[in-house]
């Protein structure tokens, strides 16, 4: 009788280790055959949040992002953090895509501009990408620099976008050499259910200069007074002449896609968008943080990641058998997520699902 050899990977989701006994319900158990284990045969852990898994630091995981992580074999790191690592190692400027855009504004003696939605809440962006961004582009040398401000207010609170202008104004008070142009409420700015009308209003700022000129706290008093809240802020200028022109190079800031789409597709595949339009750009520099949709022409600071290798490949690839089991609730987790984010038919791949009780 031959005997085959198994290995067996079996993920408790929600088991933790920790030294604080409060609150602990895995050191309060009753477990005599993890116990057995933990005294008889070697171990280690693993981090499951923040930087361990790709993650802002601090930030708690989730099952999705552990078994990504797993799979892989590797850290993953998620949009915000691939920025955030950026910033803090002070590259995100010398990443291909911008120190283009940086050079080239140079070198056409032109402008650029930084598009983003100006808060900490982290979703689709974050000030201290944008205020990076700025400094560096005034520190190599650019002309002048013009930042573009898409109020959030539900991220963050709903009237929080003074906090956010003002440490913009004092960035730009320090640095010199720049402004802030178009402030409008995220409503317009970032659309994504083809409600061009409100699109309109954020490119026709944008681009022809066509918006009411206010300044730049005076403007969020206003709306404030008449109930309006950040998000829903009509766009306005908050400095003459910051539109953009041929020749200029633009940097969205914004990492996450689906709020992004419609206005970079605007200005960069105009024939996709149907917007009433005075200028055509011949030659304009545009910067996706992110990949955000293929129709959009110009450049990706940040590839979307190809994760090679992956548990599930290195086991097929070796001509060996595997098997996936879970219950309802974890299936996409043991097979979508844990390789790699992708649905893959691998040879020797078997998949058997249990259903979850309904309880």
């Amino acid at each position: 009788m031959s005997i085959k050899n198994l290995v067996m990977l079996v993920i408790m989701d929600g088991f933790g280790l920790s030294n604080d006994q409060r609150g602990n319900a895995v050191a309060a158990s009753n477990k005599p055959n993890l116990d057995y284990l933990f005294k008889t045969y070697p171990h280690t852990t693993l981090g499951a949040s923040g930087e361990d898994v790709g993650l802002p630091a601090g930030q708690m995981g989730n099952s999705e992002v552990g078994h990504l992580n797993l799979g892989a074999g590797r850290i993953v790191y998620q949009s915000l953090t691939r920025v955030n690592i950026a910033v803090r190692e002070k590259t995100l400027d010398k990443v291909p895509a911008i120190n283009k855009a940086i050079d080239k504004a140079i070198a056409n003696n032109s402008r650029l501009h930084i598009m983003g939605l100006l808060s900490d809440g982290g979703v689709h962006s974050h000030i201290e990408h944008i205020l990076y961004l700025l400094e560096a582009a005034v520190k190599c040398g650019v002309r002048e620099t013009i930042v573009h401000a898409f109020l959030d207010g539900r991220d963050v609170p709903p009237q929080s976008a003074k906090i956010y202008l003002k440490e913009l104004q004092e960035k730009i008070d320090e640095l010199g050499h720049s402004k802030i142009g178009v402030i409008s409420g995220r409503y317009y700015a970032m659309d994504r259910d083809k409600n061009f009308n409100r699109l309109q209003l954020a490119y026709d700022a944008l681009v022809h200069n066509q918006a009411p000129l206010k300044d730049y706290l005076g403007g969020i008093d206003e709306s404030y007074a008449a109930g309006v809240t950040d998000e829903f802020v009509v766009p306005f200028l908050a400095n003459a002449n910051s539109n953009i022109r041929d020749h200029d190079s633009v940097v969205f800031a914004n990492f996450r896609p689906d709020r992004a789409i419609e206005i970079s597709t605007a200005l960069t595949n105009p024939d996709l968008v149907p917007l009433e339009r005075k200028v055509y750009f011949k030659d304009l520099d545009y910067v996706q943080m992110m990949l955000y949709s293929e129709n959009i022409k110009g450049d990706i600071a940040f590839e979307l990641q190809e994760l090679k290798n992956t548990y599930g490949e290195v086991i097929a690839n070796s001509g060996l058998k595997q098997l996936r089991i879970a219950e309802t609730e974890k299936y996409a987790h043991v097979t979508y997520f844990f390789d790699g984010g992708e649905e893959k038919d691998l040879p020797g791949a078997t998949r058997v699902l249990i259903p979850s009780p309904k309880v």
